[in-house]
């Protein structure tokens, strides 16, 4: 039984490697986003280990230190390491950034496939519906919510904050996947299991969403850079994370642009963390966008 799982193991990361060198020679940006995304997801799992301080000790007598070989990206107005508060930031810039693009990616998705299902007046409405919603700035939209809804935190992840950041996102989804369904509903398997006496939910569920696969993917990974940015946005704002937990969004905001001018890695070294993120989801977004199209491939 051990041998079996074993080379079970084994092929698991033989087909792995495989896959990966192949989508690395065809698309070597996208492979790139992705390390680069591994990477700061380690670093986010493992930030006790990692970081070479503990995020909220202070040091008033290194106060804005310089970046130096004791503390690589500076330190801030309190005294914190600045590299050891990005370290822990990502984790909640992830964990937020992950599940608000994957709430609000099903939801979306599947508005936007009853829309396609059941089309006519549902249709129209839904669609007028989600104009009205897209008239709206992604951010203004997210900032109401998020001071409507105020904190509810469940463990280290506040569940107002990733309804705020999810909610936008939900009729750009559903506009998506709504494209996307409506060549799948078309299709004469769809018919025939109407036909055949299906629930509505078992087809939708059962065979409409699952050949929405590629798209749904392809969104939820451009979901999780716009999230980070909204996150890092409203904590700027004063209404995302609040002191003194890390966060890089947090890190920009109140006295560090302030002291840019004597202390410049306090907003520099933030603003590149989230600036790098985004760009490694964009470029993994863009990279599997055009290896799962395949009017892309040809």
């Amino acid at each position: 039984m051990s041998d079996a799982s074993t080379n079970l193991h084994l092929t698991a990361r033989r087909t792995f490697g495989k896959t990966f060198r192949r989508f690395a020679r065809r698309q070597p940006l996208g492979a790139a986003g992705a390390v680069l995304i591994v990477v700061f997801i380690i670093c986010g799992l493992f930030a006790p280990w990692v970081a070479p301080y503990d995020p909220f000790d202070t040091d008033f007598m290194a106060v804005l230190e310089a970046p130096s070989r004791a503390h690589w990206f500076g330190t801030d107005s309190f005294g914190r390491d600045v590299l050891s508060r990005i370290i822990h930031g990502s984790r909640s810039a992830l964990a937020l950034g992950v599940t608000a693009s994957l709430l609000g990616a099903a939801i979306g998705g599947l508005i936007g496939v009853m829309a396609a299902y059941y089309g006519g007046r549902f249709d129209m409405i839904v669609q007028r519906l989600i104009d009205m919603i897209l008239s709206i700035p992604v951010i203004v939209l997210a900032l109401v919510l998020a001071a409507v809804l105020g904190k509810r935190e469940i463990g280290a992840l506040d569940l107002n904050l990733v309804l705020a950041i999810a909610i936008p996102n939900a009729p750009r989804a559903a506009r998506i996947i709504r494209s996307a369904a409506l060549s799948v509903c078309r299709m004469p398997y769809i018919e025939a299991a109407r036909t055949a006496g299906f629930t509505d939910a078992r087809i939708i569920l059962g065979h409409i969403a699952p050949n929405l696969s590629a798209p749904a993917l392809v969104l939820v990974t451009a979901f999780v850079a716009q999230a980070i940015l909204m996150e890092s946005s409203l904590s700027f704002l004063g209404v995302g994370i609040v002191e003194p937990a890390p966060s890089w969004g947090l890190m920009l905001s109140g006295v560090a642009v302030s002291l840019f001018a004597e202390a410049p890695w306090t907003v520099i070294f933030p603003g590149l963390a989230i600036s790098v993120t985004v760009f490694a989801f964009s470029l993994l977004g863009d990279a599997l966008r055009d290896e799962l199209d395949p009017k892309s491939r040809s």
